[in-house]
């Protein structure tokens, strides 16, 4: 009741609990769209590289549509073999990079939009699934690590895998055999491991059952199933089956290091060092031995929904310490099982310790502090996320270099680059030309070993740069190369090869015919 004399005026913003239900999850979706249309628009190049390759492939969607030929990599079983192992996401971005003369801008939006979908349909699955605090939980992703908030606005197709998997959960959940088959079967189509929601199902299956929720074989089925049909019936079928058998090569070669395999991948295929992965991911590295001991203390209390995300989450733990390219669906589950677990410990009578502090201020006490400890975690990942994003995002490289070559070099004639990670560049800046190796050198093994070693000796400099063994082995007589790498090789300094081009971050060069 107002004092005497006083007259109570409503406040114009009621924070309402329900006012905050609706507002909270807006709130965050635009933070997301802030967040990464921001890096796009301020950031000089791309962190990940790849995003280039994917940009310039998405507009060439209309011109090519399902060709299995790809010169652009001459030393590669794409030569004459190519399989758009994601040909669902460039479809998806092709309209976006139609627009304009640099395909990048579409493409940019499309990765901001992507993201924005990812984290939409975490904080839809949260909601469904009646986990308390939701817009809480489905922010948690952003804290647990910068190289996450990196990877999440990637021009990549994993994104969309992120997205994917989301759904595949949400229908595991609910056991909609019928649908997680047809999700298996575009996962086949969208993401270079068709088996992420397989991989997903069998744990989260198995967990379900040890919590005693009855064993669901029909879930795993269909998505083992729902895979392998997609792989069968594909625009690029049996080309398919080659690319799966490709990435099995690949991650063998990253578990046995560059010493063994003899070629060096990519970053994201090796494991990280503990001390690394914990510098990086220090919320996520800190939650998940948390949520085991809950889960392990109040096992009774749990739903065994809830003991089958935790375990799918441990399963994905261990693949992220094998690789750091699964991280991604770590921290995806480790926030759904973390609001899972919640969501039963909350609301089963008896589940929470009867000495637990309870009333409102130990409410507000304990919100202010979940607050705190979410926002200081982010503010970590973002200073991650800006060092990723801007200080080792330079501009494209071959811009300069592939207006120069479009004057001088015939349209389809090979250039030699020596570093297969430059490809996504030259095909973006330069894509008149051909080139050797580009986006993974597991693809020039399979196609020519020998000549694939030549390559990598040659990168590596365990080998002295022989110019007339480059001319006979590969028929070209240009090399291009990164200004920044040019000075490492000696043998550049000098006849046979003759610097024809230069600007401050591209070289070509001429190989000329030695008397």
């Amino acid at each position: 009741m107002s004092a005497p004399g006083r007259t109570r005026i409503p406040s114009p913003f009621p924070l309402t609990p329900g006012w905050l239900a609706r507002s909270t999850p807006i709130a965050l979706l635009l933070y997301v769209v802030v967040l990464y249309a921001g890096t796009a628009l301020l950031q000089p190049g791309l962190f990940e590289r790849d995003g280039y390759y994917h940009a310039r492939l998405a507009q060439l969607v209309p011109e090519r549509g399902f060709s299995r030929d790809f010169p652009w990599t001459q030393v590669s079983t794409w030569k004459d073999g190519f399989c758009d192992k994601e040909v669902l996401y460039h479809l998806a971005m092709a309209p976006f990079a139609a627009f304009g003369d640099q395909p990048i801008v579409g493409a940019r939006v499309f990765g901001v939009l992507l993201a924005l979908s990812v984290m939409a349909l975490l904080v839809w699955l949260m909601r469904t699934h009646a986990v308390p605090w939701p817009t809480w939980f489905a922010a948690l992703p952003l804290a647990m690590g910068g190289l996450f908030l990196a990877r999440l606005g990637m021009i990549r197709s994993h994104v969309l895998s992120m997205a994917l998997l989301l759904l595949g959960v949400h229908f595991l959940l609910q056991r909609r055999w019928r649908a997680v088959a047809i999700l298996g079967f575009a996962y086949a189509w969208c993401y270079t491991v068709p088996f992420v929601l397989l991989l997903t199902a069998a744990p989260l299956v198995v967990g379900r059952w040890l919590g005693r929720g009855g064993l669901d074989w029909r879930s795993v089925a269909a998505a083992g199933l729902g895979s392998v049909a997609g792989l069968v019936i594909h625009p690029y079928s049996p080309l398919t089956l080659e690319t799966f058998f490709t990435y099995l090569q690949v991650f063998r070669m990253g578990l046995t290091g560059v010493g063994e395999s003899g070629f060096e991948l990519g970053n994201e295929i090796y494991p990280y060092a503990p001390a690394v992965f914990f510098d990086i991911y220090p919320l996520l590295v800190l939650l998940v031995p948390v949520l085991v001991l809950v889960v392990a203390l109040r096992w009774r209390h749990v739903a065994a929904d809830s003991k089958g995300v935790v375990l799918a989450m441990l399963f994905w733990t261990a693949m992220s310490a094998v690789s750091a390219r699964f991280v991604e669906y770590l921290a995806l589950l480790l926030a759904i099982a973390a609001g899972l677990v919640v969501r039963d410990l909350v609301k089963r009578p008896g589940a929470l310790p009867a000495r637990m502090p309870r009333g409102r201020r130990w409410r507000i006490l304990g919100a202010v502090v979940a607050l705190a400890l979410l926002a200081g975690f982010h503010g970590r990942s973002l200073g991650f996320y800006r060092v990723y994003q801007f200080d080792f995002a330079p501009p494209r490289f071959f811009d300069g270099a592939g207006a120069w070559m479009a004057d001088h070099l015939e349209p389809g004639e090979t250039v030699i680059n020596l570093f297969w990670d430059d490809f996504p560049d030259l095909f973006y800046s330069a894509p008149r030309q051909r080139y050797l190796w580009g986006l993974d050198p597991t693809y020039s093994l399979r196609f020519d070993a020998d000549k694939a070693l030549q390559l990598e000796r040659a990168r590596a400099r365990t080998d002295r740069l022989d110019g007339p063994a480059l001319v006979s082995a590969f028929h070209s007589r240009t090399l291009v190369l990164r200004a920044s790498r040019a000075g490492r090789f000696p043998a550049l300094r000098g006849p046979p090869f003759r610097v024809v081009y230069r600007d401050p971050r591209a070289v070509v060069y001429r190989i000329d015919d030695v008397p």
